[in-house]
């Protein structure tokens, strides 16, 4: 199965477009009860300890692959991309199970993103021995993205209005339509050649599901910023917080797959 067919349009379970809530199991009144003034800086602090978790179980991945990889083993480099695989589906389950019981994402979201960690370093290993120093280029790219839209958003000088949220989650919606087709074809013997191949097609149907997850981000922003100041229950900068790390990961692996099809 594609990596995209297990990323595409979970950034949306998290923060949906105004007007559009989300159905969420009830919350149990011990957590209900605990309230806070939202704000980004608490986000952000928990962005940050789940970027930590995320790259420290990345750097074990590396410590314990890397150097076979770097020399060309293709049966570790093999290796390290199934355990991603394996630790992706796992930290998607978690996640949509979070998009259900909100109240657990304290809990949860560390779980996601030494999960997510191990996710992406083991499929970037995979494409590091057919592309060395891919993984690295996708990392800087992936941060780079995050804080120019980080500061063009907090600085307004870029508006996300309910238009542009309803064409973001309706792609990332038709991205993942896309794909479960794509899935269908598989089980029939077929493939959709612009999807999984190189070339121009390719590389262009790659670059809109950067752009879409890009899309993502400043939708997260948003909705962070439409928070600010609120009363919110205690759980919810962690839940934000998980949102914001599916759709980084999203962004990250797509940038792997684009730049391993453009050096094709």
């Amino acid at each position: 199965m594609n990596v995209n067919t297990l990323t595409a349009g979970f950034g949306s379970p998290f923060l949906a477009p105004r007007g559009l809530p989300i159905r969420s199991a009830p919350v149990p009144a011990a957590q209900a009860a605990r309230t806070l003034i939202m704000s980004r800086a608490r986000v952000m602090q928990v962005v940050a300890v789940l970027l930590m978790l995320c790259l420290a179980a990345a750097a074990a991945m590396v410590l314990l692959f890397y150097p076979a990889v770097a020399a060309g083993d293709a049966t570790q480099a093999e290796l390290a991309r199934n355990l991603g695989y394996g630790a992706g589906v796992v930290g998607l389950s978690v996640a949509a199970l979070t998009a259900f019981y909100r109240w657990t994402a304290p809990w949860t979201a560390p779980f996601y993103a030494l999960a997510s960690g191990l996710f992406m370093s083991g499929l970037a290993l995979g494409f590091e021995r057919e592309f060395p120093g891919i993984a690295l280029q996708s990392l800087s790219l992936t941060f780079a993205v995050f804080l120019v839209l980080w500061v063009l958003h907090g600085l307004g000088l870029i508006r996300v209005g309910r238009r542009l949220m309803v064409l973001t989650y309706t792609a990332t919606a038709a991205i993942g339509l896309v794909y479960l087709a794509s899935f269908l074809f598989w089980l029939l013997g077929q493939r959709l050649p612009f999807i999984h191949e190189a070339g121009a097609g390719g590389i262009l149907w790659m670059g809109f599901i950067v752009t879409v997850a890009s899309l993502n981000l400043l939708v997260d922003f948003e909705r962070i910023a439409q928070m600010e100041g609120r009363q919110q229950p205690s759980y919810m900068p962690w839940f934000v917080g998980l949102g914001l790390m599916v759709t980084l990961v999203w962004l990250y692996i797509s940038v792997l797959r684009l730049l391993a099809r453009i050096r094709r």
